[in-house]
């Protein structure tokens, strides 16, 4: 008499990779990226002129679809007049769910394009 063929344990699935993408903190800080400029009054093509990247890539940055490099944030943060600190402050108020308008950060008036 053969014996049936053992049965194979199911492999877990893995699990994908969590990349910051992913994560709710990420489409924070794009959002407040794109308040910041629209407070600014810049463009986005203004905006990446600044930080040598395409008017595109800060599409992508504010609308969540590209990782975000913590210096070009601070760069564009820091171009649109902002408040490092204060920005850096309300986005863990904002994780914390206690949002404040971006407008608010400013540390100068938008200027007219």
């Amino acid at each position: 008499m053969t014996k049936p063929p053992a049965k194979r344990a199911k492999k877990p699935k893995p699990r994908p990779k969590a990349t910051s993408v992913h994560r709710k903190e990420h489409r924070l800080v794009a959002q407040m990226l794109r308040e910041l400029r629209l407070a600014a009054g810049m463009t986005q093509e203004q905006a990446g002129v600044a930080v040598g990247l395409t008017q595109a890539g800060i599409s992508e940055l504010e609308n969540g679809a590209r990782g975000l490099d913590l210096l070009v944030v601070r760069d564009l943060v820091i171009f649109y007049g902002a408040d490092w600190h204060a920005v850096v402050a309300e986005l863990d108020r904002r994780i914390a769910a206690d949002p404040k308008p971006a407008a608010a950060l400013m540390k100068r008036p938008a200027t007219d394009p």
